[in-house]
């Protein structure tokens, strides 16, 4: 069972990475469904590589770094959301 857990984890490091370095290279979001969600395409690419990092890392590191890479890519991607609608809103002048 171990062992499934650990190709299952490596899968979605390797995709979460290679989209975010997608995200990065082209500023635009490769996963069709988040497009009109991400209003910063480059803070979200980088925080998703971020999270690959923490979950390819899971059983290399101790719990407490890895927690921190995870949570920390998270709440990134979570603020690149929300200050991208925010910035969006904002009537130009």
């Amino acid at each position: 069972m171990s062992m499934f857990f650990l190709i299952v984890s490596m899968v979605m490091a390797l995709t979460l990475g290679g989209v975010g370095t997608v995200t990065l290279a082209t500023g635009r979001v490769a996963v069709p469904w988040l497009r009109n969600g991400v209003g910063r395409p480059g803070v979200w690419g980088a925080d998703v590589m971020l999270l690959a990092a923490g979950v390819a890392a899971a059983r290399v590191v101790p719990f407490e770094a890895d927690m921190a890479l995870m949570l920390g890519g998270l709440v990134l991607v979570g603020l690149s959301q929300v200050l991208g609608r925010q910035g969006a809103q904002q009537p130009k002048e």
